[in-house]
């Protein structure tokens, strides 16, 4: 719907949508609400309406059509937009302080510094939405979508049924779950605000998640800004998931092992008097040197590479069983 401007003097305000005037201007406000309430329920459909600071709280907006609707800076607690459209609605520092909207669909919806304290959000599809500063701070969250939202600087103190599955990504066997991360920055203090609201929860395995996904976003940073940083960063992800992920140390482990094995055996680094030195050898050899256990039954040729090569596999069998059970403590522990 095409909007003018507002007609009072010299009001350089949009006229908001079914009358001539900004909401400021409108002298009879109550039947404003009257007529806009008549129009809802005669079309259930206010697409594309221009309503910013309009005052309409407790008003019915069930199974509504609110696309594209500007609704910025209006006054609509206790409203109840349950099973509404409002798909790219502007809804910028709304406030919606314990609103309905179960089953509304406000995906890409403009949500940044909106108040949603107490607010129930059952199943809404809030995919892609911006929710920059808002508050969400009693807010029921319960299976609501929150995939791909930007989440930067949002209040969920106290929040609701709040869990990792609400930034699923899909609903396959194996998911990933995230927000919005064009901006690492921002998206990194998304997941540490996340982190700390699974922490003061209890969702531990949560706090992990968000804890890994912080360190990512840390390390894409790093990867922009050419730090030389980001290599140590990516080899800690990559080891131990910066230790949220006990079994990439295991994985790293075993690579580590049978790479050693593979050296050895191409540069015949044992030798067994009489019997004949299989690649099975090398693999036994290669993790007694990494476990550090030292039977003794095979040890390396006397030459100074391939004792420094076992020095530095018993070096890091040693270092990657301290990781592990630290990694596995910080993992299943009450951190």
């Amino acid at each position: 719907m095409t909007t003018q401007k507002c007609k009072y003097r010299d009001c350089k305000e949009k006229a908001v949508s079914l009358s001539e005037f900004c909401w400021r201007h409108i002298e009879n406000k109550d039947a404003y609400r009257d007529n806009l309430l008549e129009y809802i329920k005669k079309n259930n459909s206010i697409k594309e309406f221009y309503l910013r600071r309009v005052e309409i709280p407790h008003f019915d907006f069930v199974d509504v059509d609110c696309q594209n609707v500007d609704l910025s800076s209006c006054n609509l607690a206790g409203t109840n937009f349950s099973g509404a459209d409002m798909r790219h609605c502007n809804l910028a520092h709304a406030n919606l302080k314990s609103a309905y909207l179960d089953n509304a669909d406000l995906s890409e919806a403009h949500l940044s510094g909106c108040d949603l304290s107490g607010a129930r959000l059952w199943h809404a599809d809030l995919k892609d939405a911006n929710l920059a500063e808002a508050n969400l701070s009693g807010a029921d969250l319960l299976n609501a979508n929150l995939s791909l939202v930007k989440f930067w600087n949002a209040s969920i103190k106290g929040a609701k049924l709040l869990t990792k599955h609400n930034f699923a990504l899909s609903k396959k066997f194996f998911n990933r779950y995230a927000i919005d991360e064009k901006g690492p920055i921002s998206a990194a203090e998304g997941y540490r605000s996340l982190k700390q609201y699974f922490m003061s929860v209890g969702r531990y395995d949560d706090a992990s998640w968000a804890s890994f996904k912080e360190k990512q976003m840390q390390r894409r940073k790093l990867l922009r800004e050419g730090n030389i940083a980001y290599i140590p960063s990516l080899f800690m992800a990559l080891m131990c998931g910066y230790g949220e992920k006990p079994y990439r140390v295991i994985l790293f482990s075993i690579a580590v092992i049978f790479s050693y094995a593979l050296v050895y055996f191409t540069t015949a680094a044992i030798d067994i008097p009489l019997k004949t030195v299989g690649f099975w050898d090398y693999l036994y050899f290669s993790i007694v040197t990494f476990t550090t256990l030292g039977f003794g039954d095979i040890t390396p040729k006397l030459i100074p590479f391939f004792q420094m090569l076992t020095g530095t596999e018993a070096f890091l069998g040693a270092f990657m069983i301290g990781l592990f059970v630290f990694t596995l403590a910080r993992k299943y522990s009450a951190r």
